[in-house]
């Protein structure tokens, strides 16, 4: 490039330095919507692109309460269920599509969070970060001692340009705010209105076999579930709690040493009976930007809305934004600015 600028017309070389501070001048905002990162589907632990400027994260959704964080070369998997039970809505990625990642995370051991987990580690060399109970399930699944590490709450861990601090969240406790048999009833209604049928002997098969694939640890509701916080460089940071239960102590201190969060991952699922917890975490971790996952039941039926959560949070936290994102769609975070941009 410097021999060519030498070798040009003087005019050629006004307009290629013109051209050159016109870059340099771009926004960040501008600099991400041009970013290929930011307008891919393809995930980067799929094969896609990576962002182009270091402060730019990527975050994407990919189904359930599975997200790809991206940041500084570093890809990071928030738990880990692609190969859902029959009759889920398609992500458009496959476990065996996944072939990069420096970690993997998984908030709690039960199936819907941690699947796949075995599966992506071995193909990718991650090494898992989970609680304790999550370890019986990763050895029979086959990975290998090294690949998994325990935390309980309490431990920071360091990645290129990121702290990762572990806290002790809190399994959902929604069945115990409702009469007896409610969540069943409600269940059985929304199949009914839907037209579903049972499962077929096959898909039952399937569904039993997914389910299989987790921890049978009965203390996951009090020991078993972890929240992560990124802090991305300076001071961006992510939350990541993949199921609404009661505020811990834990988070409570975590959160009075950092008095706000720019971004959490949060479940919401049996629809009016998971705003109430859902609301709780949002003004426990006041974040700025709040992903709902985990309402993407099969069919439409079970897609619970976002809309009656996100006005709950809106009044609970003005200031809080909600995204109700397509599975894939990337959305950048300047981390130094702030400033945001949503992919295709």
């Amino acid at each position: 490039m410097a021999t060519r600028l030498l070798a040009a017309s003087p005019a050629a070389l006004v307009i290629a330095l013109l051209a050159a501070a016109s870059l340099d001048a771009q926004s960040p905002r501008q600099a991400m919507q041009q970013d290929p990162a930011c307008q891919a589907l393809t995930p980067v632990a799929a094969g896609g692109a990576a962002p182009k400027d270091p402060d730019t994260a990527v975050i994407r959704w990919l189904g359930h309460t599975n997200y790809e964080l991206v940041y500084r070369g570093n890809v990071f998997l928030l738990d880990t269920y692609y190969d859902r039970v029959p009759r889920s809505h398609p992500i458009g990625v496959a476990p065996a599509d996944l072939k990069k990642a420096t970690a993997i995370f998984v908030g709690h051991p039960h199936f819907d969070h941690i699947s796949d987990a075995p599966t992506v580690a071995k193909q990718t060399g991650a090494q898992v970060i989970a609680a304790p109970s999550a370890g019986d399930f990763l050895a029979k699944a086959g990975l290998s001692a090294k690949q998994f590490r325990a935390v309980k709450g309490g431990e920071v861990l360091q990645f290129p340009g990121v702290t990762v601090e572990a806290v002790l969240g809190r399994h959902n406790v929604i069945a115990t705010t409702l009469p007896a048999g409610f969540l069943e009833k409600q269940n059985a209604a929304v199949q009914e209105a839907a037209l579903q049928q049972p499962y077929s002997p096959e898909e039952q098969k399937q569904a039993d076999a997914v389910r299989a694939r987790s921890s049978r640890d009965p203390n996951i509701a009090t020991t078993g579930v972890i929240n992560y916080l990124f802090t991305l460089g300076n001071n961006f940071r992510v939350m990541f709690a993949d199921s609404p239960g009661p505020v811990t102590d834990g988070q409570r201190a975590l959160m009075a040493k950092v008095p706000s969060v720019d971004v959490a991952m949060l479940p919401y699922f049996a629809f009016e009976a998971g705003i109430p917890p859902l609301v709780e975490l949002v003004k426990a971790f006041k974040p700025s930007t709040v992903f709902l996952g985990h309402h993407d039941g099969a069919g439409t039926m079970q897609w619970a809305s976002n809309y009656p959560p996100a006005y709950a949070i809106r009044a609970a936290s003005p200031q809080t934004r909600t995204l109700d994102v397509l599975y894939r769609t990337p959305v950048c975070f300047n981390t130094a600015t702030k400033d945001m941009v949503i992919g295709w």
